[in-house]
């Protein structure tokens, strides 16, 4: 007998939901409501607490691809396409909340921002944090996408995109898709001649802060986080 058929009809995940709400949810039950259905051999509950279990939590498995995803049994377009429209949707939402916050900047607060659109990159791209005299955000944007070779950070469209949005100073932040936040050889040398360019040009760069899926590295700190 499969576990939700061994359920009393009000612990199942749909009725539980309606009858306790859905704070009192676990996570592969919730997962289960989104699934909505399993396949022949597995019910919905076997199957969202195997893909929690493969992936290692709700929070990785928000990370997963689409492409990944449909790879598993049970997972066809529809239903990979269903959950990564929902992830994109939370990623959304976490990034508006912090265009809406007034706080400090920071790499921290960077971090915590593009954390949910970086983490699960696997193109590695240079955005740009523009800010006013203020040092309040007044422009953001993916001034580099990376090809065969990478990245190729060029000093002039840096500042030109500066200028042209009457921004005081500037943050970069860039990915690193294959999990490491650690500076390459590459990363230290442009970021040193970034930093004294920038300074010289009186538009300072005040950080730039590397992210992966397993944290971040700011410059400006020399450390990892």
């Amino acid at each position: 007998m499969g576990i939700i058929k061994s359920l009393p009809t009000l612990e199942r995940p749909r009725e539980k939901a309606l009858r306790y709400g859905l704070d009192e949810l676990s996570d592969y039950e919730l997962l289960a409501i989104l699934l909505g259905s399993g396949y022949k051999g597995e019910n919905v509950m076997e199957l969202a607490f195997s893909l929690l279990s493969k992936y290692g939590g709700l929070e990785n498995l928000t990370n997963i691809p689409f492409s990944e995803l449909k790879k598993n049994k049970g997972i066809k377009n529809a239903k990979a396409l269903n959950l990564e429209a929902i992830f994109e949707f939370h990623r959304r939402l976490l990034f508006k909340k912090y265009e809406q916050n007034d706080e400090i900047i920071d790499a921290e607060y960077l971090f915590n921002k593009y954390f949910p659109i970086f983490g699960r990159a696997n193109q590695e791209q240079i955005v740009i944090v523009i800010l006013s005299k203020y040092k309040k955000i007044i422009h953001e944007s993916i001034l580099f996408k990376g090809g065969e070779d990478g990245v190729q950070i060029s000093l002039s469209e840096i500042i030109k995109e500066v200028m042209s949005y009457g921004g005081k100073y500037f943050y970069l932040i860039h990915n690193h898709p294959n999990g490491s936040h650690e500076p390459s050889k590459q990363d230290t040398m442009a970021t040193s001649y970034l930093f004294a360019e920038s300074r010289r040009m009186k538009i300072p760069m005040l950080d730039h802060i590397i992210i992966s899926i397993n944290g971040y590295y700011s410059f400006k700190k020399m450390k990892k986080t």
